[in-house]
């Protein structure tokens, strides 16, 4: 007789606010802004070798301000473009480009969180704006907080705190960001 786990066959996780979300059969109805916050910000950005503690959720809020003068859509979804990561985790892109079902899954938590949060899902050309901006921030952070960032594009002229500090205040700077960006 195989002994079974908890984990056999499930690809629910347990949420910062109690709740479970399937990684593998993802449902709106378990999307809960609290836990995409907390998830990101207790996420550090490129795999965790920064040279300081750099999160996604703060990553999101300098990408949500990159596009506040588009409006309050786009910046939002600036804001939640790296939802997923609060459920699998930030992989970096070199790994993520050679993983298909990561990269599936992230989309499929997206489109969770789209229709749990009721935001209608970016169109093309509103998700390659948001992509820009990420590109954009990518460089200028990988110049920031990496060690050698030689592999980046040149970084854009920005002026960005990118270091962290407390994850509840990240926490709650990103949500707060989303109630006023939901309510614009």
């Amino acid at each position: 007789m195989t002994e079974s786990t908890p984990w056999d066959g499930a690809g629910v996780v347990e949420t910062y606010t109690g709740g479970g979300f399937d990684l593998f059969d993802p449902d709106p109805v378990d999307v809960r802004l609290p836990d995409i916050a907390a998830g990101l910000a207790h996420t550090c950005r490129f795999g965790g070798h920064c040279r300081t503690f750099y999160s996604v959720a703060h990553h999101s809020l300098h990408v949500s301000r990159e596009l506040a003068d588009a409006g309050p859509r786009l910046a939002l979804l600036g804001l939640l473009h790296d939802a997923g990561e609060a459920y699998v985790g930030d992989v970096p892109r070199p790994l993520k480009s050679k993983l298909e079902t990561v990269e599936r899954l992230e989309a499929e938590i997206l489109d969770a969180v789209w229709e749990g949060l009721g935001v209608a899902a970016p169109t093309d050309e509103e998700w390659a704006r948001v992509m820009a901006a990420d590109d954009r921030l990518l460089a200028y952070e990988a110049d920031n907080v990496l060690q050698d960032a030689s592999w980046a594009d040149e970084p854009a002229d920005l002026c960005y705190e990118l270091h962290s500090g407390e994850i509840e205040q990240i926490r709650e700077r990103f949500l707060a960001r989303a109630e006023r960006l939901r309510t614009d």
